[in-house]
């Protein structure tokens, strides 16, 4: 959590300054407020998985699996993108250790972490074709742990992400966008099927995707 405050607080004086250097005049107004809406295919990579389940601690690596995003958005200014954005992350687990020590038996546990993300972006070279994107969003997610019998066991709590983005304008209102992000997740309280204990999780991890956008 300090590793994503730092990069938080960097992003933010990041944009703080270029807004600065740049001298922006433009102000929000709803003859300048233009809406899209982007959809894109994920997957993940460097997935981390780290449950807590009555003061035992085991931690997991996860296999990418396929995904999606969906967003609708808007240009509050030139520089300047808010949008809502639900995405979904799979994978399996493929190692785990308990409590340091790894499991030779990997059960085929199965995980998705299904999200919705309130997200800011700051845009660099607004007027060119090719457009580079950079910010972050907090949300709300649903995380899933199916085991090897079919049992999803199922937990909900604050998620976030930092992400870049950029975009190729093709012309008229489409652009083709390609997105790599950091996502991670407060303790998620998990509740089990066939235990009264909570589990604590928490996942990250960086995510990887490719997509379009449509202005209107």
């Amino acid at each position: 959590m300090r590793f994503m405050g730092a990069i938080f607080t960097l992003a933010a004086l990041l944009i703080a300054s270029l807004a600065q250097s740049q001298t922006l005049t433009y102000s929000i107004s709803p003859q300048t407020i233009k809406g899209y809406g982007k959809i894109s295919l994920n997957t993940t990579f460097e997935l981390n998985l780290k449950e807590n389940e009555g003061g035992l601690v085991s931690t997991a690596d996860v296999n990418p699996g396929l995904g999606f995003s969906a967003a609708a958005g808007l240009e509050l200014l030139p520089e300047v993108d808010a949008e809502l954005e639900m995405s979904s992350y799979t994978g399996d687990v493929d190692y785990r250790a308990i409590a340091g020590v790894p499991v030779l038996s990997v059960p085929s546990d199965e995980i998705r972490l299904l999200s919705v993300f309130g997200n800011l972006f700051y845009k660099f070279q607004p007027s060119a074709n090719a457009q580079f994107k950079l910010g972050g969003g907090l949300g709300y997610g649903q995380y899933t742990l199916q085991d090897s019998s079919g049992i999803k066991n199922r937990g909900t709590g604050l998620v976030y992400q930092v992400k870049g983005v950029g975009e190729y304008d093709f012309g008229g209102n489409f652009k083709f966008l390609t997105e790599v992000g950091y996502i991670g997740s407060t303790d998620l309280d998990v509740d089990i099927v066939s235990s009264s204990t909570v589990r604590d999780t928490a996942l990250n991890g960086f995510t990887f995707g490719l997509g379009a956008k449509v202005k209107f």
